[in-house]
């Protein structure tokens, strides 16, 4: 509980790889607020976008890539990161299709442990 407290009002810094400043961005970064959790298969870690029913993979610029996300933010298969994503689009956005984005920051910050 403290934790969540003090990760609340810490903003996550920016990846080390670009991921803002990548050129090839399909398009403009935008905020999310959403839930990242790790998830077997490729991307391994997705955002669900809170309220619809769409999941944004986080990735590298080409899928099987690192995924571009600040250091601190992933927390494997332990929990769920609730945020206010800024993330930046790799693809465009398409029905039906995960969008492959990258992370520049979070804020508002919220980890939440996932029981097996």
């Amino acid at each position: 509980m403290l934790l969540d407290l003090i990760l609340l009002f810490l903003p996550f810094s920016p990846p080390a790889q670009p991921c803002k400043a990548n050129p090839d961005l399909a398009g403009k970064c935008f905020v999310v607020h959403g839930r990242m959790r790790a998830y077997n298969g490729n991307p391994t870690f997705r955002i669900w976008r809170i309220g619809t029913r769409r999941l944004l993979g986080v990735t590298g610029v080409h899928p099987g890539e690192e995924p571009v996300l600040p250091e601190g933010l992933a927390c494997g298969f332990d929990c769920d990161v609730f945020a206010d994503f800024e993330v930046c689009p790799f693809t465009r956005e398409k029905a039906g299709v995960m969008r492959r984005v990258c992370v520049e920051s979070a804020s508002k910050v919220t980890l939440v442990g996932v029981s097996h």
